[in-house]
């Protein structure tokens, strides 16, 4: 008789609970190929564990039971999991780092003016995968000046979250960031360029008058990027005609 095995696995990055989610950063962090972070993740969460090896066999316990599984048994299961091997669709990430509590996934309700300074922060990150500006990325995103450390988790949760937010508003704003952005930060850039980058950006939304300059800075991130892909788009359109 055929054993069914039901195991209630999360199926997308939004579905992870944090200590879920703790459990794959720290796979991710760790020296594992992508199959191995979908095995290792499926037993957890399945509540199952490997008891011994047979030559190509695996014996499991499930259940107070125990039964054989093959590695291409494990792979097949593990097919829906490939999402694993990507950044998030939608930002995610720790709902607290100690005690304190982040700033919405979404960066919706945020400042601009915090997305730019994160947005500098990480350009700086990919250069450099420093500790420390990962700590300044911290206090911002979790609005606290007293994180003075990160776990290893707590750092790729850090980075995981905000590379998520740029692909996820590369795709909300699709006209701004095909012309303003470098690949979503892979080629990395200079601080000079990072500078007229944000400089560009804000004097295209205050139409340079420096007067508008803190309300530009105090704007709502997504409103402010709205009004920069309609920009874009415009320019565009014009850039066809000519």
């Amino acid at each position: 008789m055929r054993q069914i095995i039901d195991i209630k696995a999360p199926t997308c990055w939004q579905q992870l609970s944090d200590k879920q989610l703790r459990f794959v950063l720290k796979l991710l962090n760790g020296n594992f190929s992508l199959p191995q972070v979908k095995a290792l993740c499926l037993l957890k969460w399945g509540k199952m564990k490997i008891l011994r090896r047979e030559g190509s066999i695996f014996i499991m316990k499930y259940n107070k039971q125990t039964f054989p599984v093959t590695a291409l048994q494990i792979t097949e299961v593990t097919q829906s999991m490939e999402w694993l091997g990507d950044f998030p669709v939608y930002p995610v990430r720790l709902s607290r780092i100690g005690l304190h509590r982040p700033i919405p996934a979404n960066f919706q309700g945020v400042p601009f003016a915090t997305f730019l300074a994160l947005d500098n922060l990480y350009q700086g990150y990919l250069q450099t995968r420093k500790h420390d500006i990962a700590i300044d990325m911290a206090k911002i995103m979790y609005q606290s000046k007293h994180i003075h450390h990160l776990s290893k988790v707590e750092e790729i949760n850090v980075f995981y979250w905000f590379t998520s937010v740029k692909r996820y508003f590369a795709n909300m704003f699709t006209h701004f960031f095909s012309t303003s952005d470098d690949e979503l930060g892979e080629k990395s850039m200079s601080f000079s360029q990072l500078q007229d980058n944000m400089n560009t950006q804000i004097r295209a939304l205050t139409g340079g008058d420096i007067t508008k300059e803190k309300e530009v800075l105090d704007m709502d991130c997504w409103r402010a990027l709205t009004e920069l892909n309609a920009k874009a788009k415009d320019y565009e359109e014009l850039e066809k005609i000519r």
